[in-house]
């Protein structure tokens, strides 16, 4: 009898494609490819395993669209992603690298803006000063909007980055942002504090609901979770 596949789903690239292939290696599943650019492989001795190579957010909406069977990727990711997506993902482990905090910050120079409750009274200065909304860029638009509405925070209007967001203010693009930092030293080069932290990140490792039942899923899984 043929056994069912089970596809995982890893980084194709990025600074954890590193640490996601150590977390294979030290568990002592040997990952096979064609080369270095093939986007598929296998693992040796379990023929029923198919290894797909993706980024980071295309790993999220396969597995919530129940493409792929497990998979490594970001908890913030999995946090931004729609609901239909995010509902059909578990973690069954969080890693201890691929960490960063999903943080708001805005010009140092605002003064009079040291939490929260500031900014809250900044945008109806904004909007009554400068006749528009205060603009922030970020690439995590659902968690950004989550974090506004839940301070209170109505005079704003969100702007999807494409590039580097810690620069967004310094281009005059805009007023403050929501995005990932690790160390703060980005942010300390762009004149930019942080006011706030919306979450807390790490590379995880996740399931699709839907594929828990499959067999030897739960058995990969408990293989790549080890310490």
């Amino acid at each position: 009898m043929t056994k069912e596949i089970i596809t995982i789903l890893t980084l194709s690239k990025g600074r954890m494609k590193a640490e996601a292939e150590k977390v294979f290696k030290k568990n002592k599943l040997k990952i096979v490819r064609e080369s270095e650019r093939s986007l598929i492989g296998s693992i040796k001795g379990y023929p029923n395993i198919r290894i797909l190579y993706m980024n980071a957010t295309e790993i999220i909406e396969a597995l919530g669209k129940g493409i792929g069977d497990i998979g490594i990727s970001g908890k913030d990711l999995w946090l931004e992603s729609e609901q239909s997506i995010q509902s059909n993902i578990a973690v069954a482990k969080e890693f201890s690298w691929g960490r960063s905090d999903l943080i708001v910050a805005t010009d140092s120079m605002w003064l009079d803006c040291v939490n929260p409750t500031d900014l809250e009274d900044i945008s109806f200065e904004f909007y009554q000063k400068k006749k528009r909304l205060m603009r922030c860029a970020t690439k995590f638009k659902n968690l950004a909007h989550g974090w506004f509405n839940s301070k209170g925070i109505t005079q704003y209007e969100l702007i999807t980055s494409l590039g580097a967001t810690e620069g967004a203010n310094k281009l005059g693009t805009a007023d403050l942002i929501v995005d990932l930092s690790s160390t703060g030293e980005t942010l300390r080069q762009n004149n930019l504090k942080v006011i706030d932290t919306i979450l807390s990140s790490s590379a995880c490792l996740f399931y699709s609901k839907k594929s828990i039942k499959k067999k030897g899923v739960k058995k990969i899984l408990k293989l790549l979770s080890k310490n």
